[in-house]
């Protein structure tokens, strides 16, 4: 194909919305940031809207608004245990949680 027809059929991708948005890998571990926490928050308070001011922050990776067992589901990086700790103090703001570490990435 040449460069026009490979553009071509990348823009009308975009168009229909099948290619969404274009990212980067970062290799979080070589950043310092060897704990990987996924955080199951489960929040008591009514505003919502609130606790989603919390997604800014850098530890934050992914959240995703679940069914079942919690509200929201963190994927979250940090360079030590005793960052995570100061991280999970600030989330007892907006309510409980349970917390799964990463020990290792196989996808």
């Amino acid at each position: 194909m040449t460069g026009q027809a490979v553009g071509n059929r990348i823009r009308r991708l975009e168009d229909l919305g099948i290619i969404e948005q274009y990212t980067i890998a970062i290799n979080r571990i070589k950043l310092g940031k060897t704990v990987t926490a996924f955080i199951t928050l489960f929040v008591q308070t009514a505003n919502h809207l609130e606790f989603q001011s919390l997604f800014q922050e850098e530890a934050i990776s992914e959240v995703h608004r679940i069914s079942g067992d919690g509200c929201y589901l963190l994927k979250t990086h940090f360079a030590s245990n005793e960052d995570l700790d100061n991280f999970l103090g600030r989330l007892l703001k907006y309510g409980n949680y349970r917390v799964n570490l990463s020990i290792g990435k196989l996808k």
